[in-house]
C-alpha cells in the first residue's frame, strides 16, 4: 500500500529542503504527497479610530498568496511535483497541520526545520515543535540544505515500545543499502561514583545485548547494517556529537507522549536536538493523539471503576521490584523494564489511560511512566499466599504485563 505524506510549508525559502525530501520518497518509495499551508490569524489592535478590517476578504486574499507562492515552490522543485494537492487552512500552524494530515491519512508529516536563532523562534520559526507537541503522527524537520534521503541514521533508544516505532519509521525514509546507528544512552550516572568499574561493565555489556536483540528486530535486508553504541552523559549533547562523528544524515528520538518521560523527551532532548541540528531530526510520537488535541470525556462516561482497586494494589506492592512486558500486535512481546521498584499504577478518567510508575534503577529519586491508552480489562493474578504475582492489562493498542518479583 502507497504511503502518504504530508508537507507543511509556509512558502518560505526554509521549506525546500522539506519539499526537496518528499520529491524523493514520491520516486525512490512511490509515497503519495499532499502539501499543506497554515494562514495564521491576524492580530487586530483598536487604536480608536474605528476603522473595521474586512476579515473574510483579507483572509481570502492572504489564502490565495500563500496558495500562490506554494505552487511556486513546487514548480521549482520539479516537474513531477506539479500534480501534489495544496491545501491551504487558517488558524493555529501546528494543530491545524495535525488535522490536515489525519483528514489526508498521512503517516509522515515533514516541514522546514528552520533556522536556530533566538528571533526565529520568537516569531514563529519553532512550528516543528508545535506540531511535535499535538501529533500521534511520526514528525519529520528537514533543514533548507537537504536534497536527497539519507543513507545512513543515528537513533536515540531506550528499549520500549515507542523506540521500536521510531526505529521503523526511521528505515521507511532511508535509501538502500542504509546504515543504521543505535545508540543508548547512559544518563545521570555521574550522581553514582560508588559504583565500581566491574558493575558498570557489566552493566554495559547487558545493555549492547538488548541493542543486539533490538536490532534484531528491525530485521535488516542485505546490504543494510545495524551498528551498536553505549554512550554516557547528556542525551541530547551525545546524539548530536556522535552523528556529527560519523556524518549521519538523519537524527531519530522516540517520543513517551506527555508523561513523565514525554516531558523529558519533548520539553529538553527533541528540543535541544531540533534547535541545534544541522540535518533532518524525525520524532516519533506515541500513537495515542497527546492531551492537548483530547476531547474532554463526557460526565460519568467512564465506566471504569479502577481507581480504588488500583490504589490498593500500589499500596500493597511499592517499592517491590518488578519487570514490565507489553505485547503489541505488529511488534509482538516486548520487556521494557526488568528489576525495576514500583513507584505506582494509577488509572487517568479524564485521558482514560493507566500510568505505570518504576523507579529508576541505582538511584532514589526520578521514575519512568510507561502509559496505556484505553485500557479495557485489569486482572491481578496472586500466589497461594494472596501476594500480588502479577497486573494484567488489556488496552486500547495492546497487552501490558507488570510481573512482580519474589521478595
Amino acid at each position: 500500500m502507497s504511503r502518504t505524506i504530508l508537507v507543511a510549508t509556509d512558502g518560505t525559502p526554509a521549506a525546500l529542503g522539506a519539499l526537496r525530501f518528499a520529491r524523493s520518497l514520491s520516486q525512490v518509495k512511490g509515497c503519495s504527497i499532499h502539501v499543506s499551508g497554515v494562514v495564521e490569524p491576524v492580530p487586530v489592535f483598536d487604536a480608536g479610530f474605528m476603522v473595521a478590517l474586512p476579515e473574510m476578504e483579507l483572509y481570502e486574499s492572504r489564502r490565495e498568496a500563500l496558495r500562490q507562492e506554494i505552487r511556486g515552490q513546487i514548480d521549482s522543485i520539479g516537474q513531477e511535483a506539479v500534480d501534489w494537492p495544496v491545501s491551504i487552512r487558517a488558524g493555529v500552524p501546528g494543530t491545524q497541520i495535525v488535522k490536515n494530515a489525519e483528514e489526508v491519512g498521512a503517516d509522515t508529516i515533514i516541514l522546514g526545520l528552520g533556522r536556530h536563532g533566538p528571533m526565529d523562534r520568537v516569531f514563529g520559526t519553532e512550528t516543528a515543535l508545535q506540531v511535535i507537541r499535538v501529533s500521534h503522527i511520526p514528525v519529520l524537520a528537514v533543514p533548507e540544505s537537504s536534497e536527497s534521503l539519507p543513507d545512513s541514521a543515528v537513533m536515540g533508544v531506550d528499549f520500549s515500545l515507542f523506540s521500536q516505532r521510531a526505529a521503523r519509521a526511521a528505515i521507511g525514509l532511508l535509501a538502500s543499502p542504509w546504515n543504521v546507528h543505535l545508540v543508548h544512552v547512559l544518563s545521570g550516572m555521574e550522581f553514582l561514583p560508588t559504583l565500581s568499574e566491574e558493575w558498570r561493565g557489566g552493566y554495559e555489556e547487558e545493555l549492547l545485548d538488548r541493542l543486539t536483540d533490538f536490532a534484531a528486530g528491525l530485521n535488516a535486508p542485505p546490504g543494510c547494517e545495524t551498528h551498536l553504541h553505549v554512550l554516557e552523559g547528556e542525551p541530547s549533547h551525545e546524539l548530536q556529537g556522535f552523528a556529527s562523528e560519523r556524518s549521519a544524515g538523519l537524527l531519530v528520538a522516540g517520543s513517551h507522549g506527555h508523561s513523565f518521560v514525554g516531558r523529558i523527551l519533548v520539553g529538553s532532548v527533541s528540543t535541544r536536538i531540533l534547535r541545534s541540528s544541522i540535518v533532518p531530526v524525525l520524532v516519533v510520537p506515541p500513537l495515542e493523539p497527546s492531551e492537548e488535541v483530547l476531547v474532554e470525556p463526557a460526565s460519568g462516561r467512564s465506566g471504569k471503576p479502577w481507581v480504588e482497586e488500583l490504589n490498593d494494589f500500589t499500596k500493597a506492592n511499592v517499592g517491590r521490584r518488578t519487570t514490565l512486558e507489553l505485547e503489541d500486535p505488529e511488534l509482538g512481546l516486548q520487556e521494557c523494564g526488568r528489576n525495576f521498584p514500583l513507584w505506582g499504577v494509577d488509572y487517568d478518567p479524564k485521558r482514560d489511560r493507566i500510568d505505570i510508575m518504576l523507579g529508576r534503577s541505582g538511584t532514589v529519586d526520578g521514575h519512568l511512566t510507561h502509559s496505556l491508552p484505553g485500557p479495557q480489562e485489569i486482572t491481578i493474578v496472586r500466589g497461594a499466599d494472596e501476594r500480588a504475582e502479577s497486573l494484567n492489562i488489556v488496552f486500547r493498542t495492546g497487552k501490558a504485563v507488570l510481573r512482580i518479583h519474589r521478595d
